[in-house]
């Protein structure tokens, strides 16, 4: 087994097919074909299933994927280690970035990062928290910018800052004149948030068990930017945090909550079982600089 091996099977994961890979990869259909056949010798499992005349992977295929990527990843590692006893002047670096911060955040982070290493490439992903994991864990990242998530400890968590959830109330709503609330006052109270599977509406739900306040969830809405503009069609309420609030269009008025006021850390996730590649670590500076500047 060689590392050409698997990079031609991480690309047949991605296309199931021979000759759509054999033209990514650059090489014939036959030479593609000899290496999986290759592979699935030395490992002893078909890593694919023939269907027609495509593929698909097999169970053993789907469980040795995660372990190629891994290894493929350690090596790139190693070697972006070795290019960092020289000057930064090439090389990549993956992030994943929740939706709420692609744009308040990362447009200016990025630039920096630019202006400094212009010949390091940097290819920036919007996912949700979860897939940031997911993607870390997988090889297929660098970093992530996410927040603090105390259920999965896998990545190592650098803190950004800390925000606070509130709630967004359209105009003439009963509450849109108080400056803050106590969380138990959303017990009942018909209003919009995102569904149980994010983490902020986990971090809110458990401030609200503090309570005992279980508010009336009329809908349920992934996006941050739609529960706002939502709230102000419906004149239904809504909580986001407060940094992504600020850009709120419209005439919403945003309530503290209070007692207890529900918060959540903002943090860039790297893995901790291999070396941190240089430009990831210049990208970091990038991102703390910009967090710096906009206090």
């Amino acid at each position: 087994m060689d590392l050409r091996q698997l990079r031609y099977f991480l690309d047949l994961c991605e296309t199931e097919h021979l000759t759509r890979s054999a033209a990514n990869l650059c090489i014939t259909q036959s030479t593609l074909s000899h290496a999986l056949k290759q592979l699935e010798v030395d490992l002893g499992v078909p890593l694919f299933d023939r269907v027609g005349r495509g593929l698909r992977l097999s169970q053993a295929g789907r469980l040795f994927r995660d372990h190629a990527s891994r290894t493929l990843h350690a090596i790139k590692a190693g070697r972006m280690a070795l290019d960092d006893l020289g000057a930064l002047r090439s090389g990549s670096v993956a992030v994943g970035v929740i939706p709420s911060y692609m744009t308040a955040l990362l447009p200016t982070a990025i630039a920096k990062f630019h202006a400094a290493h212009p010949g390091v490439t940097l290819v920036a992903r919007e996912l949700r928290a979860d897939a940031i994991h997911e993607e870390l864990a997988a090889g297929r990242l660098e970093l992530g910018i996410s927040f603090r998530d105390d259920e999965r400890r896998e990545a190592l968590a650098q803190p950004l800052w800390t925000e606070r959830l509130q709630l967004m109330v359209p105009p003439g709503h009963a509450l849109a004149g108080r400056a803050d609330v106590p969380i138990a006052a959303l017990h009942g109270l018909p209003c919009i948030l995102q569904p149980r599977s994010f983490i902020t509406r986990r971090l809110l739900d458990a401030a609200l068990a503090t309570r005992g306040a279980v508010p009336r969830v009329v809908m349920e809405i992934d996006s941050v930017a739609a529960l706002l503009q939502t709230t102000l069609q419906t004149g239904l309420p809504t909580v986001v945090p407060e940094r992504a609030a600020a850009g709120a269009a419209g005439a919403l008025t945003a309530v503290r909550l209070i007692s207890p006021t529900p918060r959540r850390t903002a943090v860039i996730l790297h893995r901790g079982d291999t070396a941190l590649p240089r430009a990831a670590s210049a990208f970091i500076d990038a991102v703390q600089q910009t967090v710096r500047e906009k206090k």
